[in-house]
């Protein structure tokens, strides 16, 4: 059954509100057709019921679903490409980042949602709202507006956040063979700050066999912990660091690729290079994107552990 956004009660106790934000109509952008919804609303947690008229833009229904169902359909079924879905108490396990789309020149903004809920990966997937466009040709993403002055969905949003989401999906499907890894992306239309209630715990990954289908292109492993906060943590032995470049580093034993989406966030204050080559970890976390193949991402200098 379809749901369409809820329609809140006003509420005159405040420690009873929540943050509820809706997209702008100029950012009705690249085929998106975004509400926009003002105004603060109550959040009372609940199941979520009625529908609400966007007098500035289309109705649309958005279809209950948990991130699980997205990353594990077809593409054209149910929860597949295309359809506008509302995610219920997902937790951010990621801070904004943000980054220029080379085909049309936006600046983008994104970040990494995990449901607590779900037990049986995959648990997660990448949130995006579109921004400005970039203020000049060959600009990367640094060039763009901090997430706080982008004007999208969000600029208020914080890691660890719980939240409730609305928005289009769009399936993007890797370039390079075998062409395997697919990255599921939301495009949020509506979002809502609930309760802090529930945190992410990584799943520990010991088995080092397994460590070679997290290298970039390769693997379904991409796919089983899509989103997800993981940590390789070996029964035996150490992560080593092989290879750094501007991308991201490699561990051995798999050849294992992390990316450095946040290496703003990890590197030790003063450092040029982090981490590396030859340096030994007993464990390393990050977050699975299955962007351009996959790659996993640490996201703060705990992430590393001597």
């Amino acid at each position: 059954m379809f749901e369409r956004p809820p329609s809140f009660p006003a509420l005159t106790n405040p420690s009873a509100l929540s943050r509820v934000r809706s997209a702008r109509p100029w950012q009705r952008l690249a085929g998106l057709a975004v509400p926009a919804l003002l105004g603060s609303a109550a959040c009372n947690n609940s199941p979520m019921t009625g529908s609400e008229m966007d007098m500035a833009g289309p109705m649309y229904q958005y279809k209950p679903a948990t991130i699980h169902q997205i990353d594990t359909d077809p593409g054209n079924g149910p929860y597949g490409n295309a359809q506008r879905v509302v995610l219920d108490r997902v937790v951010a396990v990621t801070k904004v980042d943000k980054y220029v789309n080379s085909a049309n020149q936006q600046c983008r903004y994104q970040m990494w949602i995990q449901d607590p809920a779900c037990t049986t990966p995959p648990c997660g997937m990448v949130m995006k709202a579109i921004g400005p466009m970039a203020p000049f040709p060959n600009a990367s993403g640094s060039d763009c507006p901090a997430k706080t002055s982008s004007g999208t969905l969000l600029a208020d949003i914080s890691k660890d956040d719980n939240l409730r989401v609305w928005g289009k999906l769009v399936f993007e499907v890797d370039s390079t063979q075998p062409m395997t890894v697919v990255e599921h992306q939301l495009f949020i239309e509506k979002i809502e700050v609930l309760t802090k209630d529930a945190m992410i715990t990584p799943v520990t990954l010991s088995d080092s066999a397994m460590y070679s289908q997290f290298v970039t292109h390769l693997g379904m492993t991409w796919n089983k912990y899509e989103g997800m906060l993981i940590t390789l943590q070996p029964t035996a032995g150490t992560l080593q660091v092989t290879a750094f470049d501007g991308s991201g580093f490699t561990t051995m034993p798999g050849n294992t690729t992390w990316g450095d989406t946040f290496d703003s966030d990890y590197y030790p204050s003063g450092a040029a290079t982090f981490p590396t080559v030859g340096s030994m970890w007993k464990a390393i976390s990050g977050v699975v994107s299955t962007r351009h193949g996959g790659e996993l991402m640490p996201t703060r200098n705990k992430d590393f552990v001597p």
